[in-house]
């Protein structure tokens, strides 16, 4: 009964503050004495307003004569329906619960899956035959300024298994503290023949010089975590490639780019959904889905509307 009163109370203020914002179709800016109106009965509206303005300005002709019954009241009170978390929060618990009973088994046959393909690429894996490490960062300037020109890296090619006629491998790296992009791959090939330790260099992209500036290979694997992968070699006169292997594409994005542990869950779910059950929801999907449904039911017409505005 608590409860109830609460949703009433917090109903009754909602509908008093809209009731001071006006009814005009949102596709029409609001006079400056309806806008003053609209944020002295609830300050949330300047945002509202401010975000609304601009998109619906980029909308075409059309599509604002479609939604041209949508009134910035109707919407607004969407909005703050939308946002109601008294409401929500129970309703997403309820949700995550449902979702963790009839989705949440596929992450321990995910887990299965991929630790067959770990064991599989360890068994299968070029580095038995090869290792690639960073060796040196050379530096280039120019002159008559001192600028940084270029950087090449060296890196230091060992065989395992006797001679290696040719070798091709990537490497990314990411710094250790607020990296901020994935492991962007950059590819290295060497065709000449070796068949002890050697070392040989690669020039550094443009963009990614300065990230070399001022580095030695110490201080620079102190930074930033480096990941490299051999991806083909040739030896006896014969091509091994990890294209051979026929990983899954899932797999592979998993053990590339899943090493963060904010990223893990995403690509988990990729694997699930592309192997293990193609009709799998993750959890935000599941949830949204549920959260779009009373959405659209509480008013369809602003539903419809924010689905265009932000799509």
């Amino acid at each position: 009964m608590k409860r109830l009163s609460i949703l009433i109370l917090g109903l009754a203020i909602i509908l008093s503050s809209c009731s001071n914002i006006s009814d005009k179709p949102v596709s029409e800016k609001l006079s400056t004495d309806e806008l003053s109106r609209a944020i002295k009965s609830d300050t949330l509206f300047t945002s509202f307003y401010e975000n609304l303005r601009k998109r619906v300005d980029e909308m075409n002709d059309i599509n604002k004569a479609k939604f041209n019954d949508v009134t910035y009241r109707g919407l607004f009170k969407h909005v703050k329906f939308s946002q109601d978390t008294t409401y929500w929060k129970p309703l997403y618990e309820k949700w995550e619960k449902e979702w963790e009973k009839d989705f949440g088994i596929y992450s321990t046959k995910a887990d299965s899956t991929l630790n067959y393909w770990k064991k599989y690429l360890e068994e299968n894996s070029l580095d038995k035959y090869v290792k690639v490490e960073l060796a040196t960062i050379n530096k280039d300037y120019y002159d008559y300024i001192g600028e940084l020109k270029e950087v090449n890296l060296g890196f230091k090619l060992t065989p395992l298994r006797g001679p290696i006629e040719q070798i091709s491998f990537n490497y990314g790296y990411k710094a250790k503290i607020n990296g901020d992009k994935y492991f962007e791959r950059h590819n290295c090939i060497s065709t000449s023949p070796f068949s002890s330790p050697t070392i040989r260099y690669w020039e550094v992209e443009y963009s990614d010089k300065n990230d070399f500036a001022g580095k030695t290979v110490e201080t620079f694997l102190r930074d930033y975590n480096l990941q490299i992968e051999v991806t083909k070699i040739r030896k006896n006169d014969i091509n091994i490639s990890t294209d051979d292997f026929n990983i899954p594409e899932e797999i592979s994005d998993y053990f590339t780019y899943g090493d963060e542990d904010f990223m893990k869950d995403y690509y988990k779910d990729k694997v699930i959904k592309k192997i293990i059950y193609k009709d799998y929801l993750d959890k935000w999907e599941y949830t949204s889905k549920k959260a779009d449904e009373i959405r659209e039911k509480e008013d369809k017409l602003c539903f419809d509307f924010l689905k265009e505005l932000y799509k």
